[in-house]
């Protein structure tokens, strides 16, 4: 059996969650010596760049335009290739417009969210008529959570046959940071931490406004924002209107910084309205920091009881939850062994292994 994968995702990401999910899987592959081949004519992305060059075809460039006609060339290229190779399986890492045209190949797709769907006034959609064809003509789907996989049969009327359920992993992250220069970075004594991209259902306004509600916590804790964009313009402007421009920080790395910040947060705070997943979670409870996130059906499926939970966009239950926590070591410190216990039950090798069985199967 010999497994292809097009090179959509590491096209148009630096970093990111699926483009690391992919490269995870694709990594305990190569331990066990699976018969494996990226194919991204292009690429940028900086996890790719990291494995080995005899599996991946394609050439890294540090920075490019990303725009639909340089990206359909790129596809186009990628398909050519698949197509005139001796590889039976395709897995498509975005949903590339050539993946359902492979002749005499198994076609699979992962499913990571619904956002556009459920979040639709927030986004152009003009693709979504090409995500439900190839959802519908995918040989077999891969969803990343119980949740997800919901929302296909709801919006899609996928066939439940057809949709296996992968969790992701967590345990890229490293717990070895004594090489940082922590002392260069000038990061805050007493933080709250946020990880990831800041915009729409994201819902970090929401933590600001919760932040901003207790005089108490805006004194004595510190916000530190790692990964996504840097702070734009309106954000700046907005940190000067709430007073706390002063009070929040920027950084950007790699996991290394990220397990620090973790291990030095006086709490984790995860606000997001949906996700597919949210590996953000199980960094943090791995590394044993506490967790605060919105009560939403996918952090429930993950985290079960490990974490504590605010109510959905309500910035007053946010503020009282910030309070209980941040003043009573008793009450941050009282899941952190749960949370430790229920990490244990993800990992990528465990994700790697269900893949492979989906691919067998087929």
């Amino acid at each position: 059996m010999k497994i292809a994968y097009s090179g959509g995702i590491f096209f148009l990401q630096k970093y990111g969650g699926i483009s690391r999910y992919f490269c995870s899987i694709i990594n305990e592959f190569i331990k066990d010596k699976k018969n494996i081949k990226v194919y991204s004519p292009i690429f940028k992305n900086n996890y790719l760049l990291d494995l080995p060059q005899d599996i991946r075809k394609g050439f890294y460039l540090s920075r490019y335009p990303v725009h639909d006609l340089f990206k359909n060339l790129v596809d186009n290229i990628s398909y050519f290739q698949i197509s005139n190779s001796n590889y039976d399986i395709v897995h498509d890492t975005y949903y590339s417009k050539n993946i359902l045209e492979y002749k005499n190949k198994k076609k699979i797709i992962t499913v990571y969210d619904l956002i556009h769907e459920k979040f639709s006034q927030l986004y152009n959609n003009k693709n979504l008529e090409l995500k439900k064809k190839i959802i519908q003509g995918s040989d077999a789907i891969i969803s990343i959570s119980e949740s997800t996989k919901k929302d296909l049969i709801e919006f899609y009327k996928v066939d439940e046959k057809k949709i296996f359920v992968t969790h992701l992993g967590y345990n890229h992250i490293i717990k070895n940071y004594s090489s940082l220069k922590t002392d260069q970075l000038n990061i805050p004594k007493n933080f709250i931490l946020f990880v990831g991209s800041r915009y729409k259902y994201k819902n970090f306004k929401l933590l600001l406004k919760a932040y901003c509600l207790n005089q108490n916590i805006k004194n004595d804790y510190n916000i530190v924002c790692f990964g996504g964009e840097k702070f734009s313009k309106k954000e700046v402007k907005n940190f000067n209107d709430l007073n706390i421009k002063n009070r929040i920080c920027y950084f950007s790395g790699d996991d290394t910084l990220l397990s620090y910040l973790y291990k030095n947060a006086k709490l984790f705070v995860f606000p997001s309205q949906y996700e597919g997943f949210g590996i953000p979670l199980l960094e943090a409870m791995a590394m044993g920091c506490p967790v605060l996130a919105s009560d939403i059906s996918i952090f429930q499926e993950i985290c079960k009881n490990g974490v504590n939970y605010f109510k959905n966009n309500d910035p007053d239950d946010l503020s009282d939850k910030l309070k209980y926590l941040l003043y009573s070591d008793t009450n941050l410190k009282l899941k952190i062994d749960l949370a430790l216990s229920i990490s244990k039950e993800y990992s990528w090798k465990k994700c790697s292994q269900k893949t492979y069985d989906i691919y067998r199967n087929l």
